[in-house]
């Protein structure tokens, strides 16, 4: 489980409330998965895929308006993300294992969301905040 007090937050509030959103996300597919509830771990799954999208589409959008230098490589660890969540989704459709979305969020997602906040994320939302608002 992610707590709220793990969330880094960052110069551009509407970033931190989509990452409260997403936070939230991933605790309820994180409790789905350990109490082994495969029509909700698919239908958060999809949720969580969707949310990701549009997040990922809306911090782009506010990269391209500021004139992000760094736009490409952060786009390339958004579409990295999206591709592993969605082999993820097809592995769980053919085999309906919670462990393995369990496996994944303590092995890799919750480390990787706080991470990828901590670093580009405070980057992308200072230079937004500085060249939007000013």
């Amino acid at each position: 489980m992610i707590v709220q007090e793990q969330l880094p937050m960052v110069a551009v509030p509407s970033m931190n409330d989509t990452h409260l959103e997403e936070m939230i996300i991933v605790n309820r597919l994180e409790s789905a998965a350990r109490s082994g509830d495969i029509q909700s771990v698919e239908k958060i799954l999809q949720e969580f895929h969707e949310h990701s999208i549009e997040h990922f589409t809306s911090e782009e959008t506010l990269m391209k308006e500021s004139g992000f230098p760094a736009f490409h490589v952060h786009k390339a660890e958004h579409d990295r993300h999206l591709h592993e969540l969605e082999a993820l989704r097809k592995y769980f459709d053919t085999n309906r294992d919670t462990k393995a979305i369990v496996a994944y969020l303590d092995g890799n997602l919750v480390k990787w969301i706080i991470h990828h906040i901590q670093t580009m994320d405070t980057v992308s939302a200072m230079h937004i905040q500085t060249h939007l608002n000013s």
